[in-house]
């Protein structure tokens, strides 16, 4: 599945008034709206210095997420926004997958249900 970044302010904004879907961890919050007649997910990160502080960190948070999201197959497309808490204990291991499964699976369970309820 292809994923792209969120293009404006606006689109950050929209998925933040209304989500249609929550799911969280103790390490990011990920929100979501559905889209129609899309074949992509679009995705942003708000991922601040006071929480990550190092840049490589910051940017390995953001890279394994969209990677993540590019072996997905979902049926509902969205625009998905990633707000960092504080950086994962861990990121830098491969079991960091097990709880992005378990965050995302909550999340287009979610969307899958009508209205997002």
């Amino acid at each position: 599945m292809t994923v792209i970044s969120l293009p404006s302010r606006s689109d950050f904004d929209a998925v933040f008034k209304s989500p249609d879907a929550k799911a969280s961890n103790r390490d990011f919050l990920v929100l979501a709206k559905h889209r129609e007649h899309t074949i992509s997910h679009r995705i942003g990160f708000v991922t601040s210095k006071k929480k990550i502080r190092r840049a490589v960190d910051r940017n390995r948070f953001r890279r394994i997420i969209r990677e993540y999201l590019r072996h997905q197959t979902v049926n509902r497309c969205a625009d998905i926004v990633v707000i960092a808490r504080h950086i994962p204990d861990r990121l830098w291991s491969t079991q960091y997958q097990t709880q992005l499964d378990q965050v995302f699976t909550k999340l287009f369970k979610n969307l899958q249900k009508p209205n997002g309820e």
